[in-house]
C-alpha cells in the first residue's frame, strides 16, 4: 500500500492539473438537446365561459447555433445563440365546472429564440450559466378532443419567451456537455373550435434538457 499511494496521489494530481488547463473556448459553436416538458394547466377561454387543459409530459428537442464570448470583452463572459425547440404536450383531461372529462389530442409548440447567457467560470471544467431568450413560437392544436368529440384544431404564432439556468462540464476546449432547466412561456395562443367560435389559452411550461455544445 505504501507503493500504491503515491501513485494514486500523483495520477489524482495530473487529472486536476488537466482540468485546470483546459482553455475558454471562445467563438462559434453548434449544439443539440433534448428532455422533457412539462406544461401546467391552461387556463382557456371560450364563448361558453372558462375551462381548464390538463396535459402529460411530453418530450422536446433542441438545436443551437451561437457565439462564445472572449474573456476579456466588454460585454462579459457569456454566449449569445439562436435556438429552435420543438416542445410536445399529450392533452390528458379538461376541466368544466361540472366536473373533468378525458381529452385526446397533442399541442405542439415550435419555438425559434434569441438566448443571452451569462456564464461563471474559473479554472475548474464546471461552470455554471444563467439567462433569458426572447423571440416566437407557432403553436399547433392537433385534434383536441374531449370524451372522443372535437372540441379545436389550427395552429397561432405568439410571442415566447424563457428563462434559463444550468451547469456544462468542459470534456475538451471544444466539447461541452450541458445540463439545464428552462422556464418557457408565450402570450395566449388561439385556435378554432368546431363551432367556429375561438379558443384561449395560456401556455407556460417547464422543461429539463441534457445535450452537447461542439465549439470550431
Amino acid at each position: 500500500m505504501k507503493r500504491i499511494s503515491p501513485i494514486l496521489l500523483t495520477l489524482c494530481l495530473s487529472l486536476l492539473f488537466c482540468s485546470q488547463a483546459k482553455a475558454q473556448h471562445y467563438g462559434p459553436y453548434v449544439g443539440a438537446f433534448f428532455g422533457g416538458n412539462l406544461l401546467m394547466p391552461a387556463k382557456s377561454t371560450d364563448d361558453l365561459g372558462n375551462f381548464k387543459l390538463s396535459f402529460n409530459p411530453g418530450l422536446q428537442g433542441s438545436g443551437v447555433a451561437g457565439w462564445d464570448f472572449a474573456p476579456d470583452n466588454p460585454v462579459g463572459q457569456g454566449r449569445i445563440e439562436l435556438e429552435y425547440t420543438r416542445r410536445s404536450s399529450p392533452l390528458d383531461k379538461v376541466t368544466f365546472t361540472g366536473g373533468s372529462f378525458k381529452g385526446a389530442g397533442n399541442l405542439t409548440a415550435d419555438s425559434l429564440l434569441l438566448n443571452f447567457f451569462g456564464v461563471l467560470r474559473d479554472k475548474s471544467p464546471w461552470s455554471q450559466y444563467a439567462g433569458v431568450g426572447f423571440g416566437a413560437a407557432r403553436m399547433t392544436a392537433s385534434d383536441i378532443k374531449v370524451t372522443g368529440q372535437s372540441l379545436a384544431s389550427g395552429s397561432s404564432v405568439v410571442f415566447a419567451y424563457q428563462l434559463g439556468a444550468g451547469v456544462d462540464y468542459a470534456v475538451t476546449d471544444y466539447l461541452n456537455l450541458d445540463l439545464g432547466y428552462r422556464f418557457f412561456g408565450s402570450t395566449s395562443p388561439k385556435f378554432t373550435e368546431v363551432d367556429g367560435s375561438k379558443l384561449e389559452m395560456d401556455y407556460y411550461s417547464h422543461n429539463v434538457v441534457l445535450g452537447m455544445r461542439v465549439g470550431f
